[in-house]
C-alpha cells in the first residue's frame, strides 16, 4: 500500500468516526482534547497517575491554556468519558483515568491505526 492509499483509508476512518459515540467525537474534536486523550491514555494504560497540573506541564501552550485545559477535563468528566479522582496523599490534587468505555474507544482506534498502517511500506 502506498502512501496515497494510506492517506485515503486514514480519511475514510476519519470521517466514518463522526457517526461513532460520543467518546469519538470527543477525541476527534481539536487538537486539545486529542491532546488531553493522548495523555490521559498513556497514563491510564502505564497505570500511572495523571494530574491536572502534569497535563498543563506536558501540553504545549499553542495547543491549550490551563483554562481551556480545565474547561476540557470538566467536560469529559461530566460526560463520563474520563473519571477524576482525589490523589490518595494529597486531596487538593486530582487525577485522571480513562472511564471503561473510553478505555475500549481507545483500543479500537490504535487497532484501526494499526490495520491501516501495518499495511504501508
Amino acid at each position: 500500500m502506498n502512501e496515497g492509499s494510506v492517506i485515503s483509508q486514514l480519511k475514510i476512518n476519519f470521517y466514518r468516526r463522526i457517526d461513532k459515540p460520543d467518546e469519538v467525537r470527543f477525541l476527534d474534536s481539536s487538537t486539545l482534547n486529542h491532546a488531553i486523550c493522548l495523555e490521559i491514555a498513556e497514563a491510564t494504560f502505564n497505570d500511572s497517575l495523571i494530574s491536572y497540573e502534569d497535563l498543563c506541564h506536558k501540553i504545549p501552550r499553542k495547543i491549550g491554556a490551563r483554562s481551556t485545559i480545565l474547561n476540557s477535563l470538566n467536560y469529559a468528566v461530566s460526560k463520563k468519558f474520563f473519571i477524576k479522582k482525589s490523589y490518595e496523599k494529597d486531596r487538593r490534587i486530582k487525577t485522571y483515568a480513562l472511564s471503561e468505555a473510553f478505555k475500549i474507544t481507545v483500543k479500537e482506534w490504535i487497532n484501526e491505526l494499526r490495520e491501516v498502517t501495518s499495511n504501508f511500506k
